[in-house]
């Protein structure tokens, strides 16, 4: 399947002292005391609801076996465990995720485990991955809508034509200071894509393309699978939208 980008990531929490539980097709993991452990209830429901919607939508059967999801309480605690101090990430070599859980941000939701769900369909590109998990989650993660973000980046002027991303790389090169404009601007394009050509299209496209094929041959894919150039494509998005 490939090897993940995962810059600076640590094995480290493999021996830390969780706490356990299981649900139906996850099991989280948490520390003593913490927000975790008391909203562990909630947790679940949450997620065994979202797991369902995903594989519903993907046409798929429950994977065989569990998510492991870690629930750490600071950044600064998931950053010594796993080496990261961000959000979340999934990792699709462990089946893992691993996301903050504190009182100010409680990161749980489709995001992720719409990336380890979707692996039967194939390792797209860091654009239209990142595009079907917001899809996903319906709004940015500060729960404004995607297309004020896009608005904003818009006038700001930070985005580069839509065939850029057709690059795996270009995606990866993104500002992490602006994540959140590139990340709805994902979630919008591809929520464009899905309501205008229907789901059957998305899905061709997310598994022809690849990260490994050049930013030209996925550019030549969408062309193929949508009989319109991306650039055509990206004016009749910003014309539905704006």
């Amino acid at each position: 399947m490939g090897k993940q980008h995962l810059p600076g990531y640590s094995t480290a929490f493999k021996d830390a002292a969780w706490e356990t539980r299981d649900s139906t097709h996850y099991r989280f993991c948490f520390f003593k005391d913490s927000l975790a452990e008391k909203e562990i209830e909630r947790i679940i429901i949450v997620q065994e609801e979202y797991f369902r919607k995903i594989l519903q939508f993907l046409g798929l059967a429950a994977p065989e076996k569990k998510i492991f999801y870690y629930l750490y309480p600071d950044s600064r605690t998931k950053e010594q465990l796993m080496g990261s101090p961000w959000f979340a990430q999934s990792i699709y070599e462990d089946f893992s995720i691993h996301a903050l859980y504190t009182e100010k941000d409680r990161v749980i939701g489709p995001h992720e485990d719409t990336h380890l769900l979707s692996l039967p369909w194939g390792l797209s590109i860091g654009f239209l991955q990142e595009g079907l998990a917001e899809w996903m989650v319906g709004h940015a993660w500060d729960g404004k809508p995607h297309m004020e973000y896009v608005r904003g980046g818009m006038e700001k002027n930070v985005y580069p034509p839509i065939a850029t991303f057709m690059r795996h790389e270009a995606w990866l090169e993104t500002s992490d200071e602006r994540a959140i404009y590139f990340y709805s601007l994902a979630g919008a394009f591809a929520a464009y894509l899905i309501s205008t050509f229907g789901r059957p299209k998305f899905e061709e496209l997310y598994k022809r393309t690849n990260r490994k094929l050049s930013g030209e041959q996925n550019k030549n894919i969408f062309n193929a699978v949508y009989r319109k150039d991306i650039s055509i494509a990206e004016t009749d998005f910003t014309d539905t939208f704006f």
